[in-house]
This record gives structure tokens, sequence and C-alpha cells, in this order.
């Protein structure tokens, strides 16, 4: 979508080949001219290269140290450049915390039928206990469905999740413009009414307590822009 909606030059790097395989032969049946390179985020420097632009959609919180990722990220973006970033919310995923400590309790394993035998057991669960399983909450998640996608959603081999306080204090510290939240028109709507001071949606302490309210806003993920100075 970068491509086509900037014309720009875009690489494209993830740690898996088989992800990078396919990615590449979806570029070459959409016609899209995409350079792939395998490396480790933390390791990016050798590239020796910096960009105007940089995507990271639900990468970072899947590594040991998300914030000290973010940063490598941020030493290869050019002054004044576009990031837009994908974290899970803490507060939305309370589901998913309550799922992952099911699934280690009984020792579930990651296998495509324990993933069928785990998602059984949980839908039978909520019909036994009269619907006050916290961990049924993730049902409402369309991934929950899907074995490959239920297996990044619950059974991941790590995860981290932030809170807007934690993602406010990371953009101070690197001296980062915040520039939104991406969300759906019934979210702003209800958001403006919230806070109807904030014409530009940009003030992360009224998000932080509207997110409170609403604590199912960032189901999937915080999705969001920003730019850093220069």
């Amino acid at each position: 979508m970068t491509a086509r909606q900037y014309g720009a030059r875009v690489l494209a790097i993830d740690l898996s080949r088989a992800s990078l395989a396919y990615a590449a032969a979806r570029t070459c049946a959409l016609g899209l001219d995409i350079e792939y390179a395998q490396a480790d985020i933390m390791r990016l420097g050798i590239l020796g290269r910096t960009f105007d632009l940089i995507e990271s959609n639900g990468v970072l919180h899947h590594m040991a140290d998300p914030w000290a990722g973010w940063r490598v990220l941020l030493s290869l973006l050019r002054p004044g450049g576009f990031m837009r970033v994908g974290l899970y919310s803490e507060t939305a995923r309370w589901g998913v915390v309550a799922a992952r400590a099911l699934i280690a309790q009984a020792g579930y394993g990651t296998n495509p039928a324990e993933i069928r035998h785990f998602r059984h057991d949980l839908m039978r669960r909520e019909k036994t206990q009269g619907g006050d399983d916290m961990a049924r909450n993730v049902m409402w998640f369309n991934d929950f469905y899907s074995t490959s996608e239920c297996r990044d959603l619950l059974f991941h081999v790590q995860e981290h999740r932030m809170t807007i306080p934690e993602i406010c204090a990371f953009l101070r510290a690197q001296d980062l413009q915040f520039l939104g939240f991406e969300v759906d028109r019934d979210t702003a709507r209800r958001y403006a009414a919230h806070a109807p001071s904030d014409k530009a949606m940009t003030d992360l302490d009224r998000w932080h307590a509207f997110e409170r309210d609403n604590p199912h806003t960032f189901a999937n993920m915080y999705r969001f822009w920003m730019q850093k100075a220069g």
C-alpha cells in the first residue's frame, strides 16, 4: 500500500525468510517494485541507510525490548521524517491476557490440533460457567477463528502490551510529535464528543481518559503516526 500510495521506493524487512518469500511473490503478482531484506531490527544500523518514512506494524511488541527496537528504527529516520507504529494496548487485551494464562496453566501446545483443542475447550467453558470467564472476550476477535491467526493472537512466544502514558513518555523523550491515531469514524465521533476542545485529536492525556471509559477502543492495537523533529 505504501508503494502505491506514495510512489515511494520501499525496502521491506523481516526476520522470516518464509514471510519474505510470500511477500515477494505477492509483490510480483501485483506488479510492484519493492526491495526485500532479511534482517534483525536490532542490527539495522549496518544497512547504512536512512528513510523518510518508516512503518512498523505489530512487530515491536513481540521483541524482547520493544523500546530498544523502536529507538533503532528512529535512528534510521531522517529529520522531519514520519513513522507509523502499531502496538498492543494493555487496556484492550485483558481478555487475551486471561486466555494466555489459561493456555499456560493447561499446557496447550502450539500445533494446529492443540490450538483447535483450546478453542473448543474455551467455547465449552462459556456454556458451562455461565459466561463469567474473562478469557471469553477473545471470541470477539476474528483472529480467534483462524488457526494461524489464533496462534499469533494467543500462542505467540512473547508479547508486550503498552499504555498510552508509556507511549506518551517515550515520544517526549525522543522529541517526537504525535500526529494522531488511526481510528474508524464512529470512534472519532465519540472521541470528539468526549474531548471537544481537542480539535486535532492529538491530546494523549485525553485519549488515555477516553480509553479508560471505552476499553475496547484499541482492541486490535494502537496504530498511530508521529514525526521526528527537524
